[in-house]
């Protein structure tokens, strides 16, 4: 090969190398808030003029920092001033208290002369922590929709720890489906995640996707304190005869009871109403002649004690009659007595 030829070829080469290099792209990507730092790790002596220049989203292009030899730094713009270093012998630039405007494109000039180099920064806020809302399927009862609204890559899990594949959800982020296992500490978990940080959201456990129709409650009843109790883990309201919810208290290990007091009144009753978010279901009433014993026997007193002073003034009636009666036989026997004595002794002393 000829001298001319591999000069050529040495010529092409280096060209060629060189362009791929000068016309290399650096994307960086900073946090709001956060500090970000790019440019060369070093630069060819001798230098006496570096200056960073940022273009803006609407297109301006503004000069970040500068340094010269003679005049030293200098920040012109004031998106910048205060928050922006420049490391003269490297051409590192610095910035910090990051925020959405500083993201775009960076060129560097050296010595006058814009560099092929070109950094694209991404300032990007960290992402919030997901909640995941459930929706209910229509056709399957035993299934619902767990919903992850995000823009930014995310990532589903379930309590043994299998990443889940989501399916496109409209009009953003990603939805699985939660089918009913049977088991209630069965959770799944949406995390979301971008460059510069990811949250994960609070676990939501089968026992809060699927709700069991409420049974029908029963009131329990303690003789020996009139407490009426009501046994369940979900809402429960109690009412009175008379229309009234009446607050209860915690019951141990579950539910609520309220104290019943006497009030004279057999058909004063209480019920216990169960509730969740797909149904409810309300107790038979408990009456107060079923509460207190008292309480049944005071139709019977008002009847029983009547007749008892009625038959008492019957009998005391007829034994005053009797009585009475014998009093005036004895006074009749007596005057007739007397009577017949009387005549008895004017006979007697005619006869004389």
């Amino acid at each position: 090969m000829s001298l001319r030829c591999l000069m050529l070829v040495v010529i092409c080469v280096v060209f060629i190398t060189t362009e791929t290099v000068s016309g290399e792209e650096v994307n960086v990507v900073g946090e709001v808030g956060g500090t970000v730092s790019f440019g060369s790790t070093s630069i060819n002596p001798p230098v006496s003029s570096i200056i960073w220049k940022h273009r803006k989203s609407t297109g301006l292009v503004v000069k970040v920092i500068e340094w010269d030899l003679d005049d030293g730094f200098s920040t012109p713009n004031l998106g910048f001033r205060g928050i922006t270093t420049l490391n003269e012998k490297t051409g590192e630039i610095n910035i910090t208290k990051l925020n959405f405007e500083h993201s775009g494109p960076y060129t560097i000039d050296i010595n006058s002369k814009q560099q092929e180099q070109r950094f694209n920064l991404e300032v990007l806020a960290r992402v919030p922590k997901p909640e995941i809302k459930i929706e209910k399927t229509e056709m399957n009862p035993n299934a619902v929709y767990l919903i992850c609204e995000y823009r930014e890559t995310i990532i589903w899990k379930n309590s043994a720890g299998e990443t889940l594949k989501g399916s496109p959800h409209t009009p953003k982020g990603e939805l699985i489906t939660a089918e009913k296992k049977g088991n209630p500490d069965v959770f799944y978990t949406c995390t979301l995640k971008n460059a510069v940080s990811e949250s994960t959201s609070d676990p939501v456990y089968e026992r809060d996707l699927f709700e069991e129709p409420v049974p029908k409650p029963e009131i329990e009843m303690n003789p020996n304190a009139v407490n009426l109790k009501c046994e369940y883990n979900e809402t429960i309201i109690w009412k009175n005869s008379a229309g009234e919810t009446l607050k209860g208290s915690p019951h141990t290990p579950k539910g609520e009871l309220i104290t019943a007091e006497k009030k004279g009144n057999p058909d004063v009753f209480y019920t216990c109403t169960l509730k969740n978010a797909v149904s409810e279901s309300t107790s038979d009433p408990v009456y107060e002649r079923d509460l207190f014993e008292e309480s049944g026997l005071w139709w019977i007193a008002l009847i029983v004690i009547p007749v008892l002073i009625l038959a008492l003034f019957v009998l005391l009636y007829k034994f005053w009659t009797k009585s009475h009666k014998k009093q005036y036989n004895l006074a009749s026997e007596a005057q007739k007595n007397v009577y017949e004595n009387g005549i008895s002794d004017a006979t007697q002393r005619h006869n004389r």
